[in-house]
């Protein structure tokens, strides 16, 4: 687990197949998440979780939708939300290519 302090983005382990990177200790309701796609073929699925005890993850989404993205690049997600002190990205599915996931969280 990655310890993150206010203004200083930490990098989470990149993800080539479904599954969660390791976890950042935040302990904030203001967080960044940048996530960086390359190799995408039709699609990658994402999902921003947060958790009270590095434990049960839940979805940061308030809608409970995963995120779809369709082209490679950079993506910025600036979340308010209610208090969390861990969170992670979890690579719901992959649709086509050999896509990397590269992810950095910044908190507040």
């Amino acid at each position: 687990m990655a310890q993150v302090y206010p203004f200083t983005p930490v990098a989470l382990n990149s993800l080539t197949a479904t599954g969660v990177t390791q976890s950042a200790r935040v302990n904030a309701s203001a967080l960044t998440f940048q996530v960086t796609i390359s190799g995408i073929g039709t699609n990658v699925k994402i999902r921003l979780e947060g958790s009270l005890d590095d434990s049960g993850f839940f979805n940061l989404d308030e809608s409970e939708e995963d995120t779809t993205l369709t082209t490679n690049g950079t993506f910025g997600y600036a979340l308010s939300a209610c208090p969390v002190e861990f969170v992670r990205l979890r690579l719901v599915s992959i649709s086509g290519g050999s896509p990397t996931v590269a992810t950095k969280v910044g908190a507040l």
